[in-house]
C-alpha cells in the first residue's frame, strides 16, 4: 500500500474535542450514536428536539434510548449530563421548557462495570445466568463506542465523570494496534477499501489523544517511521473477515487495557460546618469498591472520619462502604444563623449505623451524588429499592404502588419454590462463666431475669481475693437469663433456649444487644449485657406524661429498631419475636442538648417453632399471621409485621390494646383480618399499613421502611406531640379519633385572623389543636354567614365538589367541621399563608417579570383543565379567588358558584343567579345563564387581564367596563355591559403585555395549555 503525504490528510470531523449544537430554542438532547444513522461515522451523532412543556429525566431517557435503539435491560446504565459535563441529572428531575428557555442536554452511560463486555464474569446480572456472552447488547455497545471515541473534555469540579483517563506515558504497539482496528472498521462502515480509507483519513486521528500529542512531538523522521509501519500492520490485516461491532468490542477492550481505565465520579463536599473555612474532601464513587473519600488538606476532622483507621488517612483515599453495605441516604438544608443555607447535608448510613455526612455546595451536586449511588444500588444489589424520594424515577415509584416487581433471573425463581434456612451451632465449652445472682428484674415467659456482674477470667481466685478493690475495676454489669424448671413441661430439652443465643452470639451490631456467653450445667444461663433503662414499654408507660418521650424521640427509637432489623435482613436471619418489650432501652437522650436515645435489641427468646399454639395466641397482635398457621414458616416478613406493631405501640405509648383480649378474641382478630386503628399522624399510618399486610409478599423491605422514616424526620413539617392515653379498659385510645381524619372537632379550632369576606360567607386562620399545645396545623376555614336551608345546600355542594378534587393547581380540602347538635358546618381547607393572587400582584410588582406572570397562567389553565376533565365549572375565577402558595405556585379556589355539567349536556343553565362577577362573564352568561368550559374560558381571559396589569385597582375590569359605560353606578348595568360586548368592546391591552398573550381566547383548556 503506498504511502500517503500527510499533509494531504484530512481530519476526521466527529473526532473534535467539542461537541458543537445547532443553536434552537428549546430542550435539545445530544445523542452520540443513533439506530438508523447514516454508515458513516461523522453523522451516527444526533439531537433530538422536544417541544415546549414539562418533561422528567426519566422521560427523556426513553425517549433518547428508543432512538438509539437501546433495550430497556440496557436502559438503567443511562443518564442525562449538562453540556459541559459538570454534572448529572436525577431522573425525577423535572424540566419545565417556554419559549424563553433553552437547553441543551448529554445522553451518555453513566454507570459502569468492570468487565461487562470482556469474558471475565461481570459485576452486573446478564439476562441469564450461565450467560457467556458480553452483557451489552449490542446498540449499547455501538453506543459506548462512539462516546468513548469522541474525546472527553477536561475533569470539571463535582459531578465530573471520570470515563478512560490514563496514568502515565502510553505504549506505543498497543496504541499502533488501536488505530488499525479503528481504521479497518472505518472502512467496513463506509464500504471501502483499506487503501483508499487509509489515504483518505489521518492514522493520528485513530490514535488516543495521549498518544497523538506525544506523536506530534517526535521530529519528522520518527514519524515518517511510524506511519510507514502503521501501513505494514494495516496491509497484514487488509484481508481480515469481521463484523464491525466485533472490531468495536475488541477497540474497547483494549482501550480499557492499555489506560488502565477507572470508571468512577468525583464529587466536592466539606465537613459539616465547615463548608465556608474548612478545606474541601473529594467523594469518589465507584462501581468497583463503592464510596470512598480522600483528602488533599493538612486538617483531618476525626468526626467526619470516624470510619477510617489511621494507617488510611495517611494513605489518602480510603473506602467507606461497598452498595450493599448501605442502609440509606438522606438529604437535608444545613441552617446557619437561623436561615437555611443553599447548601445541602447529605448522610449516608451503612448497615451497622455508622454514618458519612458530607455536605455539597448546591441541591444539584447533592441530587447529581446522591443520584448515582441511587442508580448503582438498584444495578448491584435490589432493582426495586431507591433511597430518596428526590431522585427516585417515576416509572419506579408506579411499580412499587401497583406492585410490579422487577426483574429476576433463573435461578432466584427455581429458588423461591425450595427456600433453604442456615442453621447455626454454639460450640458448648464448660466452666467459662461462674453466675453470681443479684437483683431479681423481672420474669420472662421462660426466664427468669437476674443483674449481676461478670468478672475478668484471666484474674485468679487467689488475686481475687487479695486484691477485691481492683478486681471490681475489672467487673462488667450483665444481665442473667435462667431457664425457669417451671416450664420444663414446655420445653422437652434446652436446646430451644440456647438457638436464641446461637443467633445472638454470632451477630455484633451497635442496636443488638451483646451476647457474653452461655452456661449449661445444673441451670441453662444466658449472660447477655446489662441495658439500664429496662424494656421500652415500661418506660413509654412511666414517662409518657413526663414530656420526655416526643414524637421526635420516638421517631428516633423506631429508626434504631429498623437499622436492626434491616442488619438482620442483610444477614438473611430472622429475630421472629418484634416487640416493644424486647427493645431495651441504653440512653434515655436529652432534647435540650441534642443527646438522642439509644436502644439495642434483646434475643427473640423461645422460637416460634416450638411454642404451644396458646402461647403464639398471646403473641398477637405482634406475631405474623402466616405464623400462627404454620409456626415454622419464619421468615423477614415476619419481623416487618412485628415491626409494624411495635411501632403502632410505641406511638401508642407503650399500651396496645389487644394485651388484654381473650385468646379466642385475639384470633377472631387474625380471622376476620382486622387491623390496628389508624394513627393519628398521616405518614406514620402510611408507613405502619404496609407492614401490617396480610400478604407477607406486600410488605416493604426494610430498607424501605427506613427511607420513609428518614423522610419524616428530615421533613420541614413540624411534628405534633403525643396524644394524651385515654384510661378506657385495655389501653384504648378514644376510638372516635380514629375514624375519620377528615372530621376536626369544633372545640379544637383555635381562631387566629379573618382571612376574607364575602357575601355569604367568611374564610378564617385557625389553627387546629386538639393537644392544646400550640403545635398544631394551621388550616384555612370557611364558614357561612347566613343559615339558610339554601344557603346551606349551596354550601354542601360546594364542600363535596372540593372534596371530589384532587390537583396541584386546586387548593387542597382538609375536611369539614361540625359541632355537636351539627347545627354548624365549616369547610376546612389547606392554608396558603401568601393570600389571593391580586393582592400578591400588588404586593410585589417591582419583582414579578413577564415570565413569572407566564407561569401563573399556565398553573391557572392547566387547573381549569382538570376542572374541565372532571365536568366542573368554576363560574367565579378571577385573580381574588386564586391563592399563592409561594413565588412559583399558586392554587385556584372558592368553588361556591361552581357547577357540574349534566351527563347529557356541556352546559348548564342557572335558574337563580343572584350576586355575580358580571365584570368576569361571558356574553351568554349574562344574557342567557348559561355557562360552560367556554364561558370559563372567557374568564380565564380576563384574568389574563388582571395579570398582566398587576391587579392594579385603577384598571381593574369593574373599573374599565364602568369607565367605557360613562357611568359610576348604571341602574342597568347588565344590559349595558351586554350591548357593550355586543358592539366588540373589550379590555384594552395591558402596557407592556406580549401580543400572543390574545384577550380573545377561545377554546378550552386542554388547548390553551400547550398555547400559554
Amino acid at each position: 500500500m503506498p504511502p500517503v503525504k500527510e499533509e494531504e490528510t484530512p481530519l476526521i470531523s466527529n473526532r473534535s474535542s467539542n461537541l458543537s449544537f445547532s443553536k434552537t430554542d428549546g430542550l435539545q438532547v445530544y445523542l452520540y450514536h443513533q439506530l438508523n444513522a447514516a454508515q458513516s461515522a461523522s453523522d451516527s451523532a444526533g439531537t433530538l428536539n422536544f417541544p415546549l412543556g414539562e418533561y422528567t429525566a426519566e422521560e427523556l431517557c426513553i425517549a433518547a434510548a428508543k432512538a438509539c435503539g437501546i433495550l430497556p435491560v440496557c436502559h438503567s446504565l443511562f443518564a442525562l449530563a449538562r453540556e459541559d459535563l459538570s454534572g448529572w441529572y436525577a431522573p425525577s428531575h423535572v424540566f419545565t421548557m417556554d419559549e424563553f428557555f433553552s437547553q441543551v442536554l448529554l445522553y451518555r452511560i453513566r454507570f459502569f462495570f468492570p468487565n461487562w463486555f470482556g469474558s471475565q464474569k461481570s459485576f452486573r446480572c446478564g439476562l441469564a445466568s450461565d450467560q457467556v456472552s458480553p452483557v451489552l447488547d449490542y446498540p449499547t455497545i455501538d453506543y459506548l463506542f462512539a462516546q468513548v471515541s469522541t474525546t472527553p473534555p477536561p475533569r470539571f469540579g463535582a459531578g465530573a465523570t471520570t470515563s478512560f483517563l490514563s496514568h502515565g506515558p502510553l505504549n506505543q504497539e498497543t496504541c499502533l494496534g488501536l488505530a488499525v482496528l479503528d481504521m479497518l472498521r472505518i472502512s467496513k462502515e463506509r464500504k471501502r477499501s483499506l487503501e483508499e480509507t487509509f489515504r483518505s483519513i489521518s492514522y493520528k486521528l485513530c490514535l488516543p489523544e495521549q498518544m497523538r500529542l506525544q506523536l506530534q512531538a517526535q521530529n519528522f523522521v520518527t514519524r515518517k517511521r511510524i506511519r510507514r509501519q502503521f501501513g505494514q500492520s494495516l496491509h497484514k490485516v487488509s484481508s481480515l473477515q469481521t463484523e464491525v461491532r466485533f472490531l468495536k468490542l475488541k477497540y474497547l477492550m483494549e482501550l480499557k487495557g492499555l489506560l488502565g481505565a477507572t470508571t468512577e465520579e468525583t464529587f466536592q463536599a466539606w465537613v459539616p460546618a465547615q463548608a465556608a473555612t474548612g478545606s474541601a474532601w473529594t467523594i469518589h464513587v465507584s462501581s468497583e469498591k463503592g464510596i470512598l473519600t480522600s483528602h488533599s488538606g493538612a486538617k483531618i476532622h476525626l468526626s467526619f472520619l470516624a470510619h477510617v483507621p489511621p494507617l488510611a488517612i495517611l494513605q489518602g483515599t480510603h473506602l467507606f462502604c461497598d452498595f450493599p453495605e448501605i442502609a440509606d441516604i438522606t438529604i437535608k438544608k444545613p441552617v446557619r444563623d437561623g436561615q437555611p443555607a443553599k447548601s445541602r447535608l447529605v448522610s449516608v448510613t451503612k448497615t451497622d449505623s455508622r454514618v458519612l455526612e458530607m455536605e455539597f455546595g448546591s441541591l444539584a451536586d447533592a441530587l447529581s451524588f446522591v443520584s448515582l449511588v441511587d442508580g448503582y444500588f438498584r444495578l448491584t444489589v435490589d432493582a426495586q429499592h431507591y433511597f430518596c424520594r428526590e431522585v427516585a424515577p417515576k416509572r419506579l415509584l408506579e411499580d412499587l404502588e401497583n406492585q410490579c416487581h422487577g426483574p429476576i433471573t433463573i435461578s432466584f425463581s427455581w429458588s423461591v419454590g425450595s427456600p433453604q434456612r442456615p442453621s447455626f451451632c454454639t460450640l458448648a465449652v464448660p466452666n467459662l462463666l461462674s453466675p453470681r445472682q443479684c437483683e431479681n428484674l423481672g420474669q420472662g415467659t421462660f426466664t427468669r431475669i437476674y443483674r449481676g456482674f461478670k468478672r475478668d477470667p484471666k484474674a485468679g481466685r487467689e488475686e481475687e481475693e487479695e486484691e477485691e478493690d481492683d478486681s471490681r475495676s475489672r467487673q462488667v454489669e450483665v444481665a442473667m437469663k435462667v431457664l425457669d424448671v417451671a416450664h420444663s413441661r414446655l420445653l422437652s430439652s434446652p436446646q430451644p433456649f440456647l438457638e436464641a443465643a446461637s443467633m445472638l452470639g454470632q451477630l455484633s451490631h451497635k442496636h443488638l444487644v451483646l451476647l457474653h456467653g452461655v452456661c449449661v450445667g445444673e441451670e441453662s444461663v444466658m449472660v447477655q449485657e446489662y441495658v439500664r433503662c429496662g424494656a421500652l414499654d415500661s418506660y413509654l408507660r412511666r414517662n409518657q406524661a413526663s414530656g420526655k418521650v416526643t414524637a421526635t424521640w420516638k421517631l428516633h427509637v423506631a429508626r434504631q429498631l429498623a437499622y436492626a432489623l434491616n442488619f438482620l435482613e442483610d444477614k438473611a436471619m430472622v429475630h421472629g419475636n418484634v416487640s416493644a418489650k424486647k427493645v431495651l432501652l441504653a440512653r434515655e437522650g436529652d432534647a435540650a442538648s441534642g443527646c438522642l436515645p439509644f436502644i439495642k435489641l434483646s434475643d427473640p427468646g423461645v422460637s416460634a417453632a416450638v411454642l404451644p399454639k396458646d402461647l403464639l395466641i398471646d403473641r398477637i397482635p405482634w406475631v405474623a399471621p402466616e405464623c400462627l398457621e404454620d409456626p415454622k414458616n419464619l421468615a423477614p416478613e415476619s419481623d416487618k409485621w412485628g415491626f409494624g406493631a411495635t411501632l403502632w405501640e410505641i406511638f401508642n405509648g407503650g399500651i396496645m390494646p389487644l394485651r388484654l383480649m381473650e385468646p379466642e378474641r385475639k384470633l377472631k382478630f387474625y380471622q376476620d383480618r382486622q387491623q390496628l386503628p389508624a394513627l393519628k399522624w398521616a405518614e406514620l399510618a402510611n408507613l405502619v399499613a404496609p407492614c401490617l399486610d396480610f400478604d407477607p409478599r406486600r410488605r416493604p423491605a426494610f430498607r424501605s421502611i427506613l427511607r420513609d422514616l428518614n423522610e419524616i424526620i428530615t421533613s420541614d413539617y413540624e411534628l405534633l406531640s403525643d396524644l394524651p392515653t385515654s384510661n378506657t379498659p385495655g389501653g384504648y385510645l378514644d376510638v372516635s379519633l380514629w375514624q375519620d381524619p377528615t372530621l376536626f372537632e369544633e372545640r379544637h379550632l383555635k381562631y387566629i385572623s379573618v382571612l376574607g369576606k364575602g357575601n355569604f360567607g367568611s374564610v378564617e386562620l385557625c389553627r387546629y389543636d386538639p393537644l392544646g399545645d400550640s403545635t398544631g396545623e394551621l388550616v384555612a376555614v370557611k364558614r357561612l354567614q347566613q343559615s339558610t336551608s339554601e344557603h346551606r345546600a349551596d354550601f354542601e355542594r360546594e364542600i363535596a365538589i372540593l372534596r371530589s378534587l384532587h390537583h396541584d393547581f386546586v387548593v387542597a380540602y382538609r375536611g369539614v367541621c361540625c359541632n355537636r347538635g351539627r347545627n354548624s358546618l365549616r369547610l376546612v381547607m389547606e392554608y396558603l399563608p401568601n393570600g389571593c393572587l391580586r393582592n400578591y400582584l400588588q404586593k410585589n410588582r417591582e419583582r414579578l417579570d413577564l415570565r413569572k406572570l407566564l407561569l401563573y397562567a399556565w398553573q391557572v389553565c392547566k387547573g381549569m383543565d382538570y376542572l374541565g376533565s372532571q365536568r366542573y365549572i368554576h363560574r367565579d375565577l378571577a385573580t381574588r379567588n386564586i391563592l399563592v402558595e409561594n413565588e412559583n405556585h399558586v392554587k385556584i379556589g372558592d368553588f361556591g358558584l361552581a357547577k357540574i355539567l349534566p351527563q347529557d349536556k356541556e352546559y348548564y343553565v342557572v335558574r337563580e343567579p343572584g350576586q355575580s362577577p358580571i365584570f368576569w362573564y361571558a356574553p351568554e352568561s349574562l344574557s342567557d345563564n348559561v355557562f360552560s368550559q367556554e364561558s370559563d374560558v372567557w374568564s380565564f381571559g380576563v384574568v389574563l387581564y388582571e395579570l398582566f396589569t398587576y391587579g392594579s385597582k385603577s384598571c381593574s375590569p369593574s373599573e374599565e367596563f364602568l369607565r367605557m359605560l360613562g357611568h359610576s353606578k348604571p341602574p342597568m348595568i347588565v344590559c349595558q355591559l351586554l350591548e357593550l360586548l355586543k358592539q366588540s368592546q373589550r379590555l384594552p391591552s395591558p402596557p407592556n403585555c406580549p401580543a400572543e398573550v390574545s384577550p380573545q381566547a377561545e377554546g378550552n383548556g386542554s388547548v390553551l395549555v400547550p398555547e400559554v
